[in-house]
């Protein structure tokens, strides 16, 4: 983790890095979790549980369709 200095950033700078870095806020901890789900082999992301469900379901396709009529000009 480096050093932020309050000669070359703003005051508002100083205090989002500080809770960025503040393993007592909030977003830190969110961010710490979803790094290490990330790293996670067995571990599933939302859009990947969904996705797996309409991967692997079954789709009807009948055996026998009729056929269109020919249209000549």
């Amino acid at each position: 983790m480096g050093k932020v200095s309050g000669k070359t950033h703003t005051k508002e700078q100083l205090d989002n890095w500080a809770n960025q870095n503040n393993p007592n806020n909030k977003a830190y901890r969110a961010n710490n979790n979803n790094h290490a789900n990330q790293k996670n082999p067995n571990h599933k992301s939302h859009q990947a549980i969904h996705q797996g469900d309409r991967r692997h379901k079954q789709y009807y396709t009948p055996d026998w369709a009729p056929d269109y009529p020919e249209y000549d000009d």
